[in-house]
């Protein structure tokens, strides 16, 4: 069986659920640890474990009990960047693969032909700020996007978890209100409580395919541990085509 070293920040209180529970019905193992961080480094837009990606690493079971790292956290890729991530990454624990939100959610849209989207986010002006950069480079435009942070006055993973699916949906609605044609619209934080039934219930009501951080990060874990006909199963659920390649 299959092994994944999940990390999740020590401020998640949804995370780590959400990632075995969108993994549960998959032949895999998930070992869990956590880590603090800079927290006013990683509001002013930069990402600092505590105490080190080496000693983090190394929480996690040793030899081939884990085939792949995901880092939960969506907002830390977009401040390092993918190569960065995955360079810290690798660095502390080499040869195995490497997923996070961010990374997999680029992924999943490149995968898919989706080019044009509409962003939520729970976050302050300088990592919310980030997000269309970081996209762009990987060929994807934000046409729209949108902070809960200030109006809901979001200053915790807790307090992100806490906001209603229906708050998300009518945020979603406004967005869709204010922009064009686009292809899909993505929830971005690992710390969001929105699940596989969500998304796709929001697809059916937004009429287009809705992406969140964790659902992402489980299509992209088994595209990297070869689970091919379970990804696709998992893309179908939330309104992608099943015929991908």
């Amino acid at each position: 069986m299959k092994g994944i070293g999940l990390i999740t920040l020590s401020t998640d209180p949804v995370g780590e659920h959400s990632f075995k529970a969108e993994m549960a019905s998959y032949p895999v193992r998930i070992f869990t640890t956590r880590t603090s961080y800079d927290e006013a480094d990683h509001h002013a837009g930069g990402f600092i474990p505590i105490p080190d990606w080496p000693i983090l690493l190394a929480t996690l079971p040793p030899g081939d009990l884990v085939d792949l790292i995901a880092f939960a956290c969506t907002s830390a890729t977009i401040a390092l960047g993918n190569e960065t991530l995955l360079n810290h990454l690798s660095s502390a624990r080499s040869g195995l693969r490497y997923t996070s939100p961010g990374i997999a959610s680029v992924t999943m849209m490149q995968r898919f032909g989706i080019k044009r989207i509409a962003l939520l986010t729970p976050y302050g002006p300088t990592l919310h700020n980030k997000f269309a950069p970081y996209f762009a480079s990987h060929g994807i435009q934000v046409i729209a996007a949108h902070s809960l942070s200030q109006p809901m006055n979001l200053v915790t993973d807790d307090d992100i978890a806490r906001v209603p699916i229906e708050r998300i949906q009518s945020e979603l609605e406004g967005l869709l209100d204010s922009t064009g044609p686009l292809d899909a619209l993505f929830v971005s934080c690992a710390a969001f409580s929105i699940g596989r039934q969500d998304l796709a219930r929001l697809g059916d009501v937004l009429g287009h395919p809705v992406l969140g951080s964790v659902n992402s990060m489980a299509w992209h874990s088994l595209d990297l541990l070869g689970e091919h006909s379970r990804r696709d199963e998992l893309a179908a659920e939330i309104g992608l085509p099943r015929n991908e390649t």
